[in-house]
This record gives structure tokens, sequence and C-alpha cells, in this order.
């Protein structure tokens, strides 16, 4: 179809424009503050229960509040609580307000004053957990202002372990509220850390398992693209490899890459701490443009294309290429939303926006539309319905299993879990479907569901649509090459209407083939 190749564009555009970007992001996070708010996000971190570590440089030039008193900066760690940081982050309370929230609630040692000192920061004054573990490696570096400058306040192997009950989400804010300036000028470097091993080191407590879940997927998608380029050949062979087909093996292939790339995205967090953004993108670009063949195939096939008619039609294929398109076009907005629109200090899931639940819909849209088209067909082609009795049931589990698990993530799962489950979830939903249409569609002659009996040399080509034109290699079948097409004069269907499009009409033995081919239909 003429919109397949404009799914390709967009991919490279998408592409092109992801590494336009900024380059690499790391766990071990690393930058500059240069701002004059008083309290500023920094980092967020879902720690495991017990092994949860931050380790931590700053370098910042302290300033005066008047009256020569000095001021210094305060690391501030909240906890994922409604008392805690939702009650402080983009809310209307001020820097001092944001700050007694955790001196409200006795949590004081989640309060580090920067000052450079050998002494502890802070005391552990209960058991409770959760509770901060404080260090006191702090060491004396250089200044890298100004050498000498006795104003320039350095931090240097300070951690801070984490003990909770649970994995929980830890929030990370500098603030200064009695600096005019604000925060000011800031280096800083925080490595963030679950463990010591090469599986949960640089990886959030949400995240741990998606790399193995990965690994595990990779080997299940290439087995099936392997699976899927054997039967093409086969149906090749028999001239039976018709366009539907080829986009479900690029679909797949597609599915394949996606997931590859994924995984070295998430290897390289194991194996370094550095997130690799662009690779991220790379990744769920390629799953996007495979799902959005996938359902385009779906809509087709609903529609009766390749299998009881050979074109669809022109108010048909508009409004196919306009939806679709749409489709599409959403999904790219919620990749751009994600990429540059989210705060990580508010978003934790990357269907929690405006554009992902857009998304949400326009599936829920086209499902709506699958059973619409599959209820056409049915009703007006009876020999298919084994073939869509099956799609109809599998597909809609399919259509309806991602609005069904983003809903239930976002209002039962907890957060520091639902990542991994819906990675898991999604990837073995996608992996069932690509299952069913190769076990539909295997050239066996056990398959009674089999659902392509028009061959490609039976179709022709007018204004780029396939349409049916029947020749003498039409009298074969899978289960023999015998009697299973029949060239007439022009046929006649329960409707009264031929279907010819300019060539030869085309009747088929509903005994051998099971199939009538009968007068285009405009759904």
């Amino acid at each position: 179809m003429a919109f397949a190749n404009m799914f390709f564009r967009f991919l490279l555009l998408t592409l092109c424009v992801v590494l336009a970007g900024q380059v690499v992001h790391t766990k071990i996070i690393q930058g500059t503050i240069e701002t004059f708010d008083n309290f500023y996000f920094l980092v967020r971190f879902c720690f495991s229960p017990n092994n949860g570590k931050a380790s931590f440089k700053f370098n910042y030039r302290r300033e005066n509040a008047g009256a020569g008193v000095p001021t210094y900066n305060s690391l501030l760690m909240y906890y994922d609580s409604p008392e805690q940081w939702q009650a402080a982050y983009k809310t209307s309370t001020s820097c001092l307000e944001k700050v007694d929230l955790l001196q409200e609630q006795g949590d004081t040692d989640q309060i580090a004053e920067l000052r450079q000192t050998e002494e502890m920061y802070c005391q552990q004054e209960n058991n409770t957990i959760p509770q901060i573990n404080c260090s006191s490696n702090f060491e004396n570096k250089e200044a890298v202002y100004e050498v000498g400058d006795p104003n320039i306040v350095t931090f240097h192997d300070g951690y801070i372990g984490f003990q909770n009950s649970r994995a929980r989400w830890w929030y990370f804010a500098i603030s200064n509220c009695v600096n005019p300036n604000g925060v000011s000028r800031m280096e800083y470097s925080v490595e963030l850390t679950n463990g010591d091993t090469f599986w949960n080191r640089h990886v959030s407590a949400d995240e741990i398992g998606i790399l193995e879940t990965e690994c595990v997927f990779i080997i299940l998608f290439l087995y099936l693209t392997m699976v899927a380029t054997r039967i093409a050949v086969v149906l090749s062979s028999r001239q039976l490899y018709h366009t539907s087909f080829k986009i479900f093996l690029a679909s797949v292939i597609l599915q394949a890459v996606a997931t590859i790339v994924t995984a070295a995205y998430r290897y390289l967090i194991n194996d370094t701490g550095m997130e690799n953004k662009p690779l991220e993108y790379v990744g769920k670009g390629a799953r996007v443009v495979s799902e959005t063949l996938f359902i385009s195939l779906l809509i087709l096939l609903s529609k009766g294309w390749t299998v009881v008619r050979g074109r669809l039609s022109t108010e048909g294929t508009m409004v196919l290429s306009a939806s679709i398109t749409f489709y599409f076009i959403a999904q790219l907005v919620a990749l751009f939303w994600e990429a540059c629109m989210f705060d990580p200090g508010q978003v934790l899931y990357e269907y929690e926006s405006a554009p992902g639940y857009c998304v949400i819909a326009c599936i829920l849209l086209m499902w709506i539309w699958f059973c619409r088209c599959n209820l056409h067909t049915w009703q007006r082609y009876p020999e298919k319905n084994t073939f869509y009795f099956f799609f109809f049931i599998a597909y809609s589990i399919w259509f309806l299993a991602k609005p069904v698990i983003v809903l239930v993530a976002a209002f039962q799962l907890e957060h520091y879990y639902r990542e991994k489950a819906v990675n898991i979830i999604l990837n073995s939903n996608t992996f069932f479907a690509y299952s069913v249409f190769l076990v539909l569609t295997r050239p066996s002659a056990a398959n009674k569901s089999f659902p392509f009996h028009v061959r490609t040399s039976q179709i022709g080509i007018e204004s780029g649509v396939e349409v049916v034109d029947a020749g003498p290699a039409a009298k074969e079948t899978l289960q023999d090459r015998s009697g299973m097409f029949q060239t007439s004069g022009p046929l006649t269907g329960n409707r009264g209407d031929a279907y010819a499009v300019g060539f030869t009409s085309v009747a088929y033995n509903t005994e051998s083939a099971g199939l009538e081919m009968r007068g285009p239909s405009h759904i």
C-alpha cells in the first residue's frame, strides 16, 4: 500500500530528529545547575529494599544572605508518598514549606546541608523504615571555580544508603531557601545503584529484570521471523505470497529489530550506567512502525483483502489510509512528547500523558472498526467463517490487551512494579498475535482456515490497486492441483453485481475452494 512507504520515511525522520538531540544521558547523573530558583529537582530513582545507594559529588560557591551570613545549599530527599514528594513538587508551597514537609514528619535525616566538613552531615535518629544511613566519607578537594577561594564548597565521595520495606521511589532536590539568588551555579555528579551485580547495579528497581525479559523475546521473535520466512518461501512457490503476508513479515522483522535495539539499550545501562536515549527511541520507533503495519494488516484482512477480494473501494482505501496515518502520527507525537515534554518529577509512565491517552483511544477505535469490518465480511462471505471466527477472537484479545493493561497499570499496579509487568505482558501479547497469524496462514492441507486461495498470478494491477484476474494457472488448489477456479462470463453474485473491474470475472468452485467472489463492497 502507498502508506506503507510513508511509515518507513517517518521512522527515518524520527531517527534523524532524535539523533540530532542530546547523545547520551547517564544514571551517573552529572551536570551543572544554573538557576535562580530556590528549589531545584535533580533526579529520581527507585531503590531496592536493602541495597540502595547514592554516591555524590558537589561543587558550588556559597553566597551571603545578608549581614555576612553565609548560605549553604541543601540536598533534600523525598520518598513516594502523598505527604512528601507529591505535596512538595509543582505545588504552590514555598521553598521553606517544601523543606518543612520533611521536618514536620521528623524526617530530618532526609535533609543534608551541604557544608564542607569531615563531620557527619546527618544523624540517624530512629530506626523507622524507610531510613537513611549517612556517611562522613568526605574529602576536601581543590576548588574548581577559583583556586584558594574560601567560598567554594566541595564534597567528594559522599554516599547515602537507603533501607526500605519495599522497592521505593526516591526524589532528590537541591534547595537554598534564604539565598536571594537561589541555588545559583552548582556542579554535581550523582551515581545511583541497587547492589553490585551486573543485573541490578545501575538499574532502577522498577526495571530490574527487563533486560533478561528482552533477551528471551529476542529468541522468540527471531524464531517467529525464521518461521514466517519459511512460510513465505512456501507461499511464493505456490503463487500465494500476497502483499498481506509481506506486510506481516515486515512487521515481524521490525518487531525483532526493536527488541534487539531495546535489549542493547538495556545492556548499556546494566554495564556502564549510561542511558543512550537515541538508541532507546530508535527501538521504540521501530516498534511503533511494526505495530502500525500489523494494525493495517488486520483491518485489511477484516475487509477481506486478498482473502475474498482483490481490491478495496476508493472510499474504503481513503478512509483506511487516513485512519492509519492518524494513528501513526499519534504514536509519533506520544514518542516526541515522552522525549521532550515529560517531567520526570511527575511522570513515571509513558502513557500518563495526553498523547498516551490519545494512543489508547485510537487503539479502541481501531478495534471497533475491526469488529465492524469482520462482521460485514462474515455475513457477506459465510464460506470463510472458519478463518474469520478464529481471526476475530484472537485479534480482539490483542487489540484490547494493551488498553486494559495500561489502565490496570495506571490505577492498580504499584509504581515500582508496573514497568516490568507491562513490558512482559505487552511483549507476550505481541508474540501471541504473530503466532496466531502464522497458525492461521500455514500452508498445510490440514489447515481448514487457510485464507489465501487467490493466486498472485491472478492478480492484476490497475491504478496501483490489486484486483483479481483469472488465468490458466488458476486451476490448482493447496490439496490437489485441479479444478479450484472456473472462468466464466460476468459473474452475478447475491447482490447482482459483477466482480470485473476491467478484467475477466472470476467464479470459484465453493466445494474445492470454499470461496465465492462477489461484488466489491464500500466498507
